[in-house]
């Protein structure tokens, strides 16, 4: 006796919306875990900007233009949602730690919070999908100290901080016709990020200490619109095993350039210091609100390909380019430039449907080199770092996928900052399984 799976009669069930929530509830109560500031560099722009892809993805060097799965929603290309099989659920957790050099010292950096969180409807399977998600877009975490002597001033000391996050609540869709699929996602990006700066004069007695702190509400409306086009480029017609098909996939998307809306509160006050009470606001020299501005965006594209077969192996690279150059903000005007990224990445499966355990596993791998937004001294910021992963499977109906990244972004020049990130993923991965009819023969 054998299973068949009918594909038209998959059903949904509130059960997965009530899945979706409690892991919503968890990983949002984790978003915060933050140990210490981040990166430096995310005092630029909107912060250090979140890579847009998934758990399975971020093993294969963050592969995504070119990558469809019948099992895994991959958000940086829409029109993969139409190769989707099962309604799936994806919850995700990024570790990000960094080592960070200067000149003449060394600090440790470690922050983690959610990474994705979507749910793929599926009422035709391999042909068209919805999905809806949020995802982190951008992450401002950041504390540095710079002294000073002055003639005039004497010695005194500025503290800078910024600390915030935006995300992109989403809702997507993709249709499939004769190997060509189209998709988009509809966006809308919220989020605050909070800026201070401090000045203190250590060496002067009762000295007043002046802040200035700046609060950035903003809001707006994104998109992505991709393209996948697949063909059979290879079929052993003396073997009926899936596996041995090789396909060819395609993919190409284009987002961003919708400015964003900005509400920008900030204010100087002078702040004394008794140590019976701790600090005491004295006056508030300065203090504007509710202040209206505009983010213009960068436009977002990407483009690659991808050999092989999900059941097997899977091999492909793809470039990214970003024209960061174009971001303008009311308070963060510091020129960035145009980012580019290439990757490479591939998957094998040894033998999908072998009851060894180690068999049916994904085992990923991958790298990508390019060059960040951010610059030092007109020489842009490059960024090199190798990917790994695996794809735990649980008896077909979830999967856990690990992925780790190891690497470097900095200049030459040695008084630059420079840092060495290690970035640890978590995924999970629920389908819909529990609710397919079977039929038996």
């Amino acid at each position: 006796m054998k299973d068949k799976i009918n594909k038209s009669s998959i059903t949904h069930h509130p059960f997965a919306l009530i899945v979706f929530s409690v892991l919503g509830l968890l990983l949002f109560s984790a978003a915060e875990i933050k140990a210490q500031a981040s990166s430096p560099y995310s005092r630029f722009g909107l912060g250090s900007i979140r890579s847009n892809v998934f758990s399975a993805n971020r093993a294969m060097g963050d592969l995504s233009a070119p990558y469809y799965s019948a099992v895994h929603i991959n958000y940086a290309n829409p029109a993969s949602y139409a190769s989707l099989l099962r309604t799936t659920i994806e919850a995700g957790a990024l570790l990000d730690g960094a080592s960070i050099t200067t000149r003449d010292s060394t600090y440790s950096a470690l922050n983690g919070g959610v990474s994705h969180l979507a749910i793929a409807f599926v009422p035709k399977p391999d042909k068209w999908a919805v999905t809806l998600g949020l995802v982190p877009v951008s992450n401002l975490s950041y504390t540095f100290i710079q002294n000073f002597n002055d003639t005039t001033l004497g010695s005194f000391r500025e503290v800078f901080a910024g600390k915030g996050s935006t995300y992109n609540a989403y809702i997507g869709g993709a249709y499939k016709i004769k190997g060509f699929s189209i998709g988009t996602n509809l966006g809308y990006t919220f989020g605050k990020l909070d800026y201070q700066k401090t000045i203190t004069f250590p060496d002067t007695v009762e000295a007043y200490i002046t802040r200035n702190i700046t609060n950035m509400n903003v809001r707006g409306f994104s998109y992505t619109l991709g393209v996948q086009y697949q063909n059979r480029i290879y079929h052993n017609t003396d073997q009926l095993d899936p596996r041995t098909d090789i396909y060819v996939t395609a993919g190409a998307t284009v987002a961003g350039g919708i400015p964003l809306v900005s509400s920008t509160d900030n204010y100087w006050d002078r702040l004394n210091f008794n140590s019976s009470v701790g600090f005491t606001t004295v006056d508030t020299v300065l203090a504007t609100f509710n202040t209206k501005g505009t983010i213009k965006m960068p436009m977002n594209f990407s483009g690659g390909i991808m050999f092989g077969n999900e059941k097997f192996w899977m091999i492909g690279t793809d470039f990214k380019y970003n024209t960061w150059s174009n971001f303008s903000s009311p308070l963060n005007n510091d020129q960035l430039s145009n980012s580019w990224k290439w990757s490479i990445g591939f998957q094998v499966i040894p033998r999908y449907d072998d009851r060894k355990f180690f068999n049916k596993m994904q085992y990923r791998a991958g790298f990508y080199y390019g060059a960040s937004e951010f610059s030092f001294r007109g020489q842009k910021l490059n960024e090199l770092a190798g990917t790994v992963g695996l794809g735990v499977p649980f008896k077909n109906v979830a999967r856990l996928n690990i992925s780790g990244q190891f690497g470097t972004r900095g200049v030459a020049d040695k008084s630059a900052i420079r840092e060495t990130f290690y970035r640890l993923s978590f995924g999970l991965v629920l389908n819909d399984i529990w609710f397919i009819k079977r039929k038996y023969d």
